[in-house]
């Protein structure tokens, strides 16, 4: 086909329109390129350009790159299906991205590392200035990639040391294949973890991953994987959904291939030497003293692989409000250009997809608040008259807590922010901080497991049901965030404890808190408990859990304030230690590294993370907790029908009764267990 092409065309000077190559059915048609050879990278890219049904394609191969600069300022000469019966090239103008791109696979499938198949390319193969059609191909979309016969990542030329890191990814994947097995397979769910402990007792396995950890542990120290992870394409929402539909997947970069499955199993096997102390512990060397440095730099990668875990697996399939908490909130960044793509960009990965009923909507008349708006109602609506468990979930993102912007005092006493969003709508800015509620047990709503929806007169409006626990009479400081690396970050947890010690005396004035507290000693314990919202970060078992903080947790809680009281009062030191830290002190960085592992390892560090950017508050009878950082006196603490948590609301009496602006999630000391559910008054809550 590509040989006929270069034969019989002519060139011309006209620009390439799409109604030459029209998709009469944009639901179930695609247009393809066949990229011709070239014998240098410097020669003029060319190729054929035609249509076929999706049901009816040749082996294609999908590209999942990022456009950069959308500005096209390079060409490639394409020949159209129909031309007065006769082919002629005409001019398609291309983004610089796709030109590099477009020329490094041309010498990657001349050297027959990339299959020399035809190309399915989104910025080449649909009509960008078509809304209607562009609209139609996004549906498509889950399609086109799981279709493929092959999917190329292309993150772009060598640099900064990536051809080390992709050989290094390509010795120890195939390592982890020979030695230990495929971990891809359905057997193993991509758990290299299974793998690790069916084979470690081999000969020559233990052997093998002491010193792959090695090689991660120095690509991770000396900052190629860094490098390598902040390029484009790990940063885009629609390469998540590329990235996992198809089955056979490589990356490349520069003119190195390597299998995803290598990478995941590098990934996975980072993940178990942070999860897993006992592993950890047996495959240590004096070459690899800590291993908080891992901590995140896989992290992204991790996310990734998982999303791909539950694409492969129909019965793993990920609900869209999974998806759009595990993307868009945490220490994770994921951007889209149109912010809208946020939504649509992984509709495809959606097992719920169908159900909701969201449709790619790109038309000028649509914003992005009534999609934004449109794709939570449908989840709270739809999606829980089935799964009831965790009833209104998503309210724990769609607040103003989670704005930052209102936390800036930018938008305290109105619904209105830069895209018009109901409080209680979630605008997946990348901003976003996790919901505190781990895998702990809480059950604030009691019996009432499912969430009890008002009809209201507006789409913007949502009416719930439930009842109101109190009113916030003062608040404390707000929780501190990473202490390490900063001058007065000992100064912020020991100055956040002594407001909460000042809330907690307030509560033993009330007389309504020996209903809450059942002795002084429960009483006294709430300094240390409410800070970490009652539970702890279990790691070390292979697995991070939230559990219930029980008594022996007060000892790890009074070593910590040890350490922090220690260095408050020697300001100068704490300084000095920063100091040496930051200029790159190898023995400081070394005896910090040592100090988070032990953080780690105890567990209260990270639960009091949970936490950060929540204040403390105590309401009128005397509950303590822990609320959004923009909370105030007048605030209300209550609960929902169909959540196991409480909110903070304020009262908007201008919109009109039972009006709330809907602040955040929250946790209340003595209701987190259902103890008032059955007691308290049922009331209707309007959130606008």
């Amino acid at each position: 086909m590509a040989g006929s092409a270069q034969t019989d065309a002519t060139l011309t000077d006209s620009l390439f329109r799409y109604d030459s190559v029209r998709l009469f059915d944009p639901s179930a048609e695609i247009r393809l390129l066949d990229l011709h050879p070239g014998s240098s990278y410097t020669d003029d890219l060319s190729g054929y350009i035609y249509t076929v049904p999706i049901s009816q394609a040749p082996s294609y191969i999908a590209l999942s790159y990022v456009w950069g600069d959308s500005t096209r300022t390079h060409e490639i000469s394409v020949v159209n299906e129909v031309n007065d019966g006769r082919g002629a090239f005409v001019t398609l103008r291309l983004t610089t991205s796709l030109d590099t791109c477009l020329r490094h696979l041309r010498t990657l499938q001349r050297q027959w590392q990339i299959a020399p198949l035809p190309l399915w390319i989104d910025q080449l193969c649909i009509n960008q200035d078509d809304d209607g059609e562009k609209s139609s191909q996004v549906l498509l979309m889950k399609d086109i990639y799981s279709s493929a016969h092959q999917v190329v990542v292309w993150l772009g030329p060598a640099a900064d040391g990536s051809d080390k890191l992709m050989d290094a990814f390509a010795e120890i994947g195939q390592g982890f294949l020979d030695k230990l097995g495929d971990h891809t397979t359905e057997e193993h769910l991509l758990s290299v973890r299974r793998l690790i402990e069916k084979n470690i007792e081999q000969p020559g396995v233990v052997a093998f991953l002491r010193q792959a950890y090695k090689v991660v542990y120095a690509l991770k120290r000396d900052g190629y994987f860094a490098r390598w992870e902040k390029r484009p394409w790990f940063t885009r929402v629609w390469t998540i959904q590329e990235f996992c539909l198809c089955s056979d997947t490589v990356f490349a970069c520069g003119y190195k291939v390597v299998p995803e499955k290598f990478v995941s199993a590098v990934t996975d096997f980072v993940n178990c030497i942070v999860m897993d102390r006992c592993l950890r512990e047996r495959l240590e060397t004096p070459e690899t003293p800590t291993y908080c440095i891992l901590v995140s730099g896989y992290l992204k990668l991790h996310l990734l692989f998982q999303r791909r875990v539950h694409c492969q697996y129909p019965n793993a399939k990920e609900t869209l409000e999974h998806l759009l908490v595990e993307l868009f909130a945490g220490s994770t960044k994921f951007y889209a250009t149109n912010q809208r793509d946020k939504v649509y960009g992984i509709l495809g990965l959606a097992g719920d997809a169908d159900e909701l009923g969201i449709r790619p909507d790109y038309s000028p008349s649509t914003t992005l608040a009534q999609v934004l708006t449109q794709t939570a109602r449908a989840i709270i609506e739809k999606k829980w008259k089935t799964q009831r468990v965790r009833g209104l979930y998503i309210l724990r993102y769609g607040s103003l807590g989670q704005r930052k912007s209102a936390q800036l005092g930018k938008v305290m006493g109105s619904t209105k922010n830069e895209v018009e969003l109901p409080s209680w709508v979630p605008e997946w800015d990348n901003e976003m901080d996790k919901t505190y509620v781990g895998t702990t047990s809480f059950s604030a709503c009691g019996k009432f497991r499912t969430s009890d929806l008002v009809s209201t007169s507006s789409p913007t409006i949502l009416g719930v049901r439930g009842f109101c626990v109190d009113t916030i009479v003062d608040l404390g400081e707000l929780a501190p965030a990473d202490h390490l690396g900063t001058r007065d970050g000992p100064k912020k947890i020991v100055g956040f404890f002594n407001t909460l010690r000042r809330l907690l005396n307030m509560s033993k004035q009330s007389q309504c808190a020996q209903n809450i507290y059942a002795s002084t000693s429960h009483h006294d314990a709430a300094l240390w408990r409410v800070p970490i919202a009652d539970q702890y970060i279990m790691f070390g078992d292979g697995h991070q859990r939230a559990k219930r903080a029980d008594a022996k947790l007060e000892s790890v809680y009074r070593k910590f304030m040890a350490y922090y009281e220690d260095y408050a009062s020697r300001e100068g030191d704490w300084n000095d230690y920063i100091k040496a830290y930051k200029t790159g002190d190898k023995q400081i960085s070394l005896a910090t590294e040592m100090h988070m592992d032990e953080l780690l390892a105890d567990g209260y560090y990270m639960a009091l993370r949970y936490m950060e950017g929540k204040r403390p508050y105590v309401t009128k009878n005397g509950y303590l907790g822990m609320g959004p950082g923009h909370s105030k006196p007048g605030d209300k603490v209550v609960v929902f029908h169909g959540d196991t948590i409480p909110y903070v609301v304020r009262p908007v009496p201008e919109k009109g009764d039972k009006m709330y602006l809907l602040m955040g999630e929250a946790y209340c000391d003595g209701i987190m267990d259902g103890e008032l559910a059955d007691t308290a008054q049922r009331e209707d809550f309007y959130l606008v």
